[in-house]
Protein backbone atom coordinates (compact mmCIF):
# COMPACT_ATOMS: atom_id res chain seq x y z
CA UNK A 1 0.00 0.00 0.00
CA UNK A 2 1.12 3.31 -0.78
CA UNK A 3 1.96 6.39 1.97
CA UNK A 4 2.18 9.54 1.91
CA UNK A 5 5.71 10.52 2.03
CA UNK A 6 7.36 13.06 4.37
CA UNK A 7 6.84 16.58 3.14
CA UNK A 8 3.71 15.86 1.32
CA UNK A 9 0.20 17.08 1.58
CA UNK A 10 -2.34 14.27 1.29
CA UNK A 11 -5.12 15.40 -1.26
CA UNK A 12 -8.68 16.18 -0.22
CA UNK A 13 -11.57 17.04 -2.61
CA UNK A 14 -13.24 20.56 -2.68
CA UNK A 15 -16.56 21.20 -4.63
CA UNK A 16 -16.20 23.44 -7.49
CA UNK A 17 -19.68 23.51 -9.84
CA UNK A 18 -22.44 20.88 -10.46
CA UNK A 19 -24.36 20.94 -14.48
CA UNK A 20 -27.79 20.03 -14.87
CA UNK A 21 -27.47 18.59 -18.34
CA UNK A 22 -30.75 18.22 -20.55
CA UNK A 23 -31.08 15.57 -22.95
CA UNK A 24 -33.27 14.70 -26.28
CA UNK A 25 -35.68 12.22 -25.71
CA UNK A 26 -34.82 9.88 -28.62
CA UNK A 27 -31.65 7.86 -27.43
CA UNK A 28 -29.98 5.71 -29.55
CA UNK A 29 -28.68 2.26 -28.70
CA UNK A 30 -27.27 0.20 -31.40
CA UNK A 31 -25.85 -2.97 -31.70
CA UNK A 32 -24.31 -5.87 -30.80
CA UNK A 33 -21.14 -4.03 -32.67
CA UNK A 34 -17.91 -6.23 -32.25
CA UNK A 35 -17.35 -7.62 -28.95
CA UNK A 36 -20.44 -7.92 -27.89
CA UNK A 37 -20.94 -4.35 -27.09
CA UNK A 38 -23.81 -1.74 -27.93
CA UNK A 39 -22.90 2.14 -28.36
CA UNK A 40 -25.14 4.80 -27.08
CA UNK A 41 -25.79 8.21 -28.36
CA UNK A 42 -27.43 10.67 -26.26
CA UNK A 43 -27.43 14.62 -27.79
CA UNK A 44 -27.83 16.97 -25.35
CA UNK A 45 -29.66 20.38 -25.69
CA UNK A 46 -28.43 22.50 -23.43
CA UNK A 47 -28.61 23.12 -19.01
CA UNK A 48 -27.30 25.12 -16.17
CA UNK A 49 -23.90 25.26 -14.11
CA UNK A 50 -24.12 26.43 -10.65
CA UNK A 51 -21.21 26.16 -8.22
CA UNK A 52 -18.75 28.41 -6.67
CA UNK A 53 -15.88 27.82 -9.15
CA UNK A 54 -17.72 28.17 -12.36
CA UNK A 55 -21.55 29.77 -12.98
CA UNK A 56 -23.20 29.46 -16.52
CA UNK A 57 -24.79 27.43 -19.78
CA UNK A 58 -24.73 24.16 -21.21
CA UNK A 59 -24.39 25.28 -24.73
CA UNK A 60 -27.39 23.96 -27.08
CA UNK A 61 -27.01 21.15 -29.58
CA UNK A 62 -23.02 21.22 -28.69
CA UNK A 63 -22.40 17.44 -27.93
CA UNK A 64 -23.76 14.16 -26.58
CA UNK A 65 -22.70 11.14 -24.66
CA UNK A 66 -21.19 8.44 -26.45
CA UNK A 67 -22.09 5.49 -24.69
CA UNK A 68 -20.36 1.91 -24.99
CA UNK A 69 -22.81 -0.03 -22.76
CA UNK A 70 -20.91 -3.74 -22.16
CA UNK A 71 -22.31 -7.00 -22.47
CA UNK A 72 -22.56 -7.12 -18.37
CA UNK A 73 -24.06 -3.75 -18.12
CA UNK A 74 -21.85 -1.04 -17.23
CA UNK A 75 -21.36 1.88 -19.62
CA UNK A 76 -18.25 3.54 -20.52
CA UNK A 77 -19.33 7.24 -20.68
CA UNK A 78 -17.65 9.32 -23.19
CA UNK A 79 -19.18 13.22 -23.34
CA UNK A 80 -18.72 16.04 -25.17
CA UNK A 81 -19.76 19.18 -25.23
CA UNK A 82 -19.67 23.34 -24.45
CA UNK A 83 -19.90 25.14 -21.31
CA UNK A 84 -19.98 28.69 -21.47
CA UNK A 85 -18.95 30.37 -18.66
CA UNK A 86 -21.18 33.55 -16.98
CA UNK A 87 -18.06 36.01 -18.24
CA UNK A 88 -19.14 34.30 -21.50
CA UNK A 89 -16.01 31.66 -22.55
CA UNK A 90 -16.73 28.75 -24.37
CA UNK A 91 -14.86 25.75 -22.44
CA UNK A 92 -14.80 21.92 -23.90
CA UNK A 93 -15.76 19.51 -21.39
CA UNK A 94 -14.70 15.74 -22.23
CA UNK A 95 -15.96 13.16 -19.04
CA UNK A 96 -14.68 10.02 -19.12
CA UNK A 97 -15.78 7.48 -16.65
CA UNK A 98 -18.14 4.68 -15.63
CA UNK A 99 -21.72 3.91 -14.77
CA UNK A 100 -22.62 0.56 -13.38
CA UNK A 101 -26.54 -0.17 -13.04
CA UNK A 102 -27.97 -0.85 -9.96
CA UNK A 103 -29.11 -4.74 -9.24
CA UNK A 104 -32.64 -5.26 -9.68
CA UNK A 105 -34.01 -3.88 -6.38
CA UNK A 106 -31.28 -2.50 -5.18
CA UNK A 107 -29.91 1.19 -5.18
CA UNK A 108 -31.63 4.49 -3.99
CA UNK A 109 -34.46 6.05 -5.71
CA UNK A 110 -34.02 9.28 -6.11
CA UNK A 111 -37.01 11.59 -7.42
CA UNK A 112 -38.33 8.19 -8.66
CA UNK A 113 -35.34 7.35 -10.48
CA UNK A 114 -33.40 4.20 -9.45
CA UNK A 115 -29.65 5.34 -9.53
CA UNK A 116 -27.12 3.51 -10.75
CA UNK A 117 -24.53 1.99 -8.30
CA UNK A 118 -21.67 3.68 -9.44
CA UNK A 119 -21.77 7.05 -11.63
CA UNK A 120 -18.21 8.32 -11.94
CA UNK A 121 -16.18 10.37 -13.91
CA UNK A 122 -13.13 12.44 -14.73
CA UNK A 123 -13.10 15.55 -16.87
CA UNK A 124 -11.21 17.49 -19.15
CA UNK A 125 -11.37 20.84 -19.80
CA UNK A 126 -9.81 23.06 -22.93
CA UNK A 127 -10.07 26.36 -22.59
CA UNK A 128 -8.89 29.92 -23.33
CA UNK A 129 -5.91 31.06 -21.47
CA UNK A 130 -7.25 33.61 -18.64
CA UNK A 131 -8.91 33.74 -15.65
CA UNK A 132 -10.61 30.07 -15.97
CA UNK A 133 -7.30 28.72 -17.32
CA UNK A 134 -7.16 26.96 -13.95
CA UNK A 135 -9.81 24.47 -15.31
CA UNK A 136 -7.16 23.08 -18.11
CA UNK A 137 -4.36 22.56 -15.24
CA UNK A 138 -6.82 20.59 -12.16
CA UNK A 139 -7.48 17.39 -11.81
CA UNK A 140 -10.88 17.01 -11.28
CA UNK A 141 -13.71 13.48 -10.44
CA UNK A 142 -17.39 14.06 -11.13
CA UNK A 143 -20.17 12.62 -9.62
CA UNK A 144 -23.41 11.56 -11.62
CA UNK A 145 -26.95 10.88 -10.73
CA UNK A 146 -30.19 10.31 -13.33
CA UNK A 147 -33.32 12.35 -13.75
CA UNK A 148 -36.28 12.08 -15.13
CA UNK A 149 -39.05 14.93 -16.13
CA UNK A 150 -37.60 16.27 -18.31
CA UNK A 151 -34.68 13.64 -18.92
CA UNK A 152 -31.48 15.12 -17.50
CA UNK A 153 -28.37 14.42 -15.46
CA UNK A 154 -26.78 15.94 -12.71
CA UNK A 155 -22.93 15.83 -12.64
CA UNK A 156 -21.04 17.32 -9.39
CA UNK A 157 -17.67 17.97 -10.23
CA UNK A 158 -14.95 17.93 -7.29
CA UNK A 159 -11.18 19.69 -7.84
CA UNK A 160 -8.39 17.39 -6.69
CA UNK A 161 -6.13 20.07 -4.29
Amino acid sequence: MMGVSHGQVPAHLEFAFETKVFFRADRCIFGPVPGGHHQGYTPCIGGEITGPALTGEIVPDSGADYADVRPDGTVVINSHYLLRAKDGTNIYINNRGYLVPSAEGEGEVIGGVRQPAYFRFTPTFIVPEGPLGWLARTVFVGAGRRCTDPDHSIFSYYAVR
